[in-house]
């Protein structure tokens, strides 16, 4: 234990006795007699605690206690008087003290209180440090996408989080990042540091969805013992994200209306309102439009959730986006299996491009997770993916000589729907140029790896010389 506690009491004896029961517990302990000493210390030798008497002879304790919240080191305070004002204990606290022990009290309360306060404080920066890292890790830049339909997404999502109350409904097909979305609504808003509960309402039986949403009471049911919090009340102040809201019954809709509408709702077994202050966050993979007209979902819970509505669109749709999210979870489990890869082969990258991706962005990632894991080197190759029912087209390379077609580099075939800043490549398979080919490839792969030549030359297999000399013959230019 190497904790450091300051001792400020003008009784020679009460910091003696507390002085030595605290160095046997390990901790190191100094004195001040006075409030101006106390001050100096806190500025020299920053204690994690301080034990503090609210009245001395030269200041009150008070004073002591705001100069210790105008330093760095942000100390433990535990104030101490002979006097039980409720009044002084209420300032004390509202002025930043951590605890108030009114006098006389033993070694081993003391003792007690310190271990307890340090506790708390580590529990507190371990809780702040673990929240900061959600925001960062859930904020929406970290969502990758940058195609229109994305950016589009980023926009409702700044501008949701600003309304800390209102209600957002999800839609898109499974694995498209519905959830990720959610807690970038909930981390960018000022209910961060709040709750964020997620509910699947698939995963829980219809009998048991009531009593986890809403709590009930003692003996409402055979196997109710004791009474239970429901997980609108463990929200309450934060983010409630109901999944799959589309696959909740009908007679649970109702009640799900009435707690958004009213904010307020009973536990099962009980009679009394409780009011909660929850946002709601619902998503869902099925088109609810069409659920409300085959009558498997309430129209009016549709529109009490669909107050702002985000659509999020499948991979194929946006894959543009694919070969950006390829690479981020390249990165990120690179990182995690401490492997050396840099990127893709042009293979791999044409492959991640005009794959179909039915699993979304959630398949994605699982594919280049899989990929990482078992493979080494610098560069994941299209033969890595493995990805089902893919056919790679036959090859030809870029080349020096460019009067015959060697392996290594991708047909037209494999840069169809291959994405440009201005919307994609297009070529006639059966009639093309071997020269507008690499032309084309060149181009793409300058663009996606943004321009860094010494990575693409690596990607494409030739030198430096060759590549800027081919740049010059097609007249290509970075920001065209």
């Amino acid at each position: 234990m190497n904790e450091s506690v300051l001792i400020v009491d003008d009784e020679t004896s009460i910091r003696f006795a507390f002085a030595k029961a605290l160095e046997k517990e390990g901790y190191q302990v100094c004195e001040a007699d006075n409030g101006q000493t106390a001050v100096t210390l806190i500025e020299e030798e920053a204690p994690d605690v301080i034990l503090l008497d609210m009245k001395l002879p030269d200041m009150s304790g008070l004073e002591v206690l705001k100069a210790s919240r105008q330093s760095n080191s942000n100390p433990i305070v535990i104030m101490m008087t002979a006097y039980g004002d409720i009044e002084l204990a209420v300032e004390a606290m509202q002025l930043g003290a951590d605890n108030f022990r009114s006098k006389p009290f033993n070694v081993e309360e003391m003792k007690d209180c310190i271990k307890k306060a340090i506790l708390n404080r580590k529990n507190k920066v371990e809780l702040e440090s673990y929240r900061q890292t959600e925001r960062q890790r859930y904020s929406f830049q970290n969502i990758v996408g940058d195609s229109p339909a994305m950016k589009k997404v980023y926009e409702m999502i700044s501008k949701v989080a600003v309304s800390p109350s209102t209600t957002v409904l999800i839609q898109g097909p499974s694995g498209t990042g519905k959830e990720l979305v959610a807690k970038a609504i909930h981390f960018k808003s000022s209910r961060c540091d709040n709750r964020f509960i997620e509910v699947n309402c698939t995963a829980i039986p219809e009998s048991l969805l009531e009593s986890e949403l809403f709590g009930h009471e003692k003996g409402s049911f055979t196997d109710a013992k004791k009474e239970h919090k429901g997980i609108f009340e463990q929200a309450d102040g934060g983010t409630l994200f109901l999944d799959e809201i589309g696959d909740m019954p009908l007679a649970m809709q109702a009640k799900l209306l009435r707690a958004l509408q009213e904010k307020r709702f009973k536990r099962v077994g009980g009679n009394r309102d409780i009011s909660v202050n929850v946002r709601v966050i619902a998503s869902t993979n099925i088109a609810l439009e069409e659920a409300v007209k085959a009558g498997k979902f309430r129209e009016d819970l549709f529109y009490r959730l669909k107050v702002v509505p985000i659509t999020l669109p499948a991979l194929r749709d946006r894959c543009q986006d694919a070969l950006l999210i390829a690479r981020h979870y390249l990165m990120i489990f690179s990182n995690e299996f401490k492997k050396q890869f840099r990127g893709f082969t042009v293979p791999a990258e044409s492959a991640i491009c005009s794959y179909s991706w039915p699993g979304n962005v959630r398949e994605l990632k699982n594919v280049i997770e899989r990929a990482v894991l078992l493979e080494n080197g610098e560069y994941l190759d299209v033969r890595h993916l493995n990805l089902d029912g893919f056919e790679p087209a036959e090859t030809v390379s870029f080349s020096s000589e460019m009067d015959k077609p060697v392996e290594g580099v991708p047909i037209p075939e494999l840069v169809l729907n291959h994405p440009e800043p201005d919307g994609g490549i297009e070529l006639r398979v059966n009639s093309f140029n071997i020269e507008e080919v690499e032309k084309k490839l060149l181009d793409m792969a300058l663009r996606v790896h943004n321009w860094n030549k010494n990575e693409v030359a690596n990607v494409v297999g030739i030198n430096r010389t060759t590549l800027y000399s081919k740049i010059k013959k097609y007249g290509l230019e970075e920001n065209p």
